[in-house]
């Protein structure tokens, strides 16, 4: 974008950036981000009044960055709940202001910006190299999920769904280098190929230049996936055009490289349901356990719901998996958000305190002291029978686009010391706190099950059997948010206290 250079460069304002939390794994964290690159358009823009002859680039770009930020304001949350705006967003925090400040390092108001950048980022955070590589494989997810093309994501087509954020063949190129820097070769291929289609198709001068920087990439990335003769042949195309041209250099290596054979890697077994699940779709079943299900109105489980009757939908038996409807305003949902919004968000992590692909999400641990949260901690008691002495805090999970939880069990596998007196996970509690846009379910993938997020349910399913057997049956997921966010709240109650209100059976299966 601005200057020679889109490869990946730590420049000389991170140095002094404090970085709060991880950006991209969160649409509240991206808001935010969008309120410090404002922060930033306002600060650039005085900054470049005064050196009106000498930056006649750098105004252009701090002006593409206010209009975008005007259909932004005009759209609201929706506009970065877009995959690519959010991508966008994030790469330009990641390199293209970093460009623009490195090259007016030796400019005399160099000391007042940079001042002002870092007063901006000490107050709102700023996101790191991690975040735009962490956005870019959040594409992939969706790409191999959802089975979307890199055309179909350039064109704003989300499975059948046309949005305005379309892709430019920067954005193809940029995505395609970040997944070339992290050996998603296959992948940076796609990308990189629709970047070189799109600058071929544009007939200026212009886009020439760029396309050997593309070819170049390609080349590397052809190399890596084993294709040397298509590589050779992409920097010949280089350099006929210009013999001069620095890709000469790259030729010379590759003509001496030995051939590679990349890595096939074999799909996991889950991961056919997994996916197939995600889209709303189910493997064959040769009898269907579906027969036996019904919706109906409970007003015996508990006082409560004499006048307002719990709204069930069964929607598997053996191991029991419920649905309560309508179970929390909006009112209350805000009243939670609110309450979690005070506790600054995390990471989400595995067990062991991991980070990784397994889970991408950002999470806060709210307590029940607060009215809200004492009232919620009653309605969970009513409706499950169980004791909420021994029930963990909830956990308030926020994931953005791209955001994932892979297969998994809720029980814990290992015991710590001061979780032994309360037991296991007996059962999980999940609140829907949002609607989605797309995607977002929640699978089971050995019961060939999803579940649609929908705003104010409660679902509830149980990860022992009585006999404090786990049960591997409820193994489930999150899958990837395509468009919009998730919000739930989980609550998981354990098996110490329960032993009169859930006791055992002389079957050692139940």
């Amino acid at each position: 974008m601005l200057g020679q250079s889109y490869g990946i460069v730590v420049h000389f304002l991170l140095s002094f950036i404090l970085v709060k939390c991880e950006i991209y794994s969160s649409v509240d964290k991206l808001v935010e981000l969008e309120h410090v690159e404002k922060e930033l358009v306002i600060g650039t823009r005085h900054f470049l009044k005064e050196q009106q002859q000498e930056l006649n680039e750098y105004r252009s770009f701090v002006a593409r960055v206010k209009r975008e930020h005007e259909v932004a304001q005009h759209l609201g949350d929706e506009y970065w709940e877009q995959p690519l705006n959010a991508f966008r967003l994030t790469k330009r925090l990641v390199e293209d202001w970093s460009n623009l400040h490195d090259q007016l390092e030796d400019n005399p108001q160099k000391n007042n910006y940079e001042l002002l950048v870092n007063s901006i980022s000490k107050e709102l955070g700023y996101p790191t190299l991690d975040d735009l590589r962490g956005s870019a494989r959040g594409l992939v997810r969706l790409q191999k999920i959802y089975n979307i093309s890199a055309s179909e994501f350039a064109d704003g087509n989300l499975n059948g769904v046309f949005t305005d954020a379309v892709f430019v063949w920067r954005d193809c190129y940029e995505i395609g280098v970040q997944l070339y820097e992290q050996a998603d070769y296959s992948s940076a291929l796609e990308w990189l190929v629709l970047a070189a289609n799109m600058l071929n198709e544009m007939d200026s001068e212009g886009a020439q230049q760029f396309v050997a920087e593309v070819y170049e990439y390609l080349a590397l990335t052809y190399i890596e996936l084993g294709e040397k003769q298509l590589a050779l042949e992409m920097l010949s195309d280089v350099l006929s055009v210009d013999p001069t041209h620095p890709a000469q250099h790259t030729l010379n290596y590759l003509e001496h490289r030995s051939d590679k054979c990349p890595e096939i890697l074999e799909e996991e077994i889950w991961w056919r349901n997994y996916t197939l699940l995600c889209r709303g779709e189910r493997l064959p079943e040769k009898i269907s356990s579906k027969s036996s299900l019904r919706c109906y109105q409970d007003s015996k489980r508990h006082g409560i719901f004499q006048l307002a009757p719990l709204k069930v939908e069964q929607v598997h038996r053996n191991p029991d998996i419920n649905i309560y409807h309508q179970v929390i305003n909006d009112r209350q949902i805000d009243s939670i958000l609110e309450v979690s919004s005070e506790i600054e968000k995390i990471r989400s992590s595995t067990s062991g305190g991991r980070q990784s692909d397994v889970r991408v999400s950002q999470q806060v641990w709210v307590n029940y002291s607060s009215p809200i949260m004492s009232s919620l901690s009653q309605l969970v008691s009513a409706i499950t029978n169980l004791d909420m002495g021994n029930a963990e805090i909830m956990q308030v999970a926020d994931y953005s686009v791209g955001g994932q939880y892979t297969s998994h069990f809720d029980y814990i596998s290992r015991m710590p010391n001061d979780y032994k007196g309360k037991g296991n996970r007996l059962f999980t509690v999940m609140f829907y706190l949002s609607d989605v846009l797309q995607g977002g379910y929640t699978v089971f993938t050995k019961l060939n099950l999803f579940l649609k997020p929908i705003k104010g349910s409660m679902v509830v399913w149980n990860n022992q059997l009585r006999s404090l057997q786990r049960d591997d049956r409820t193994a489930h997921a999150g899958c990837p948010v395509l468009e919009g966010s998730k919000r739930i709240g989980n609550v998981w109650i354990h098996s110490s206290l329960q032993e009169f209100r859930l006791p055992c059976t002389l079957n050692s299966n139940e």
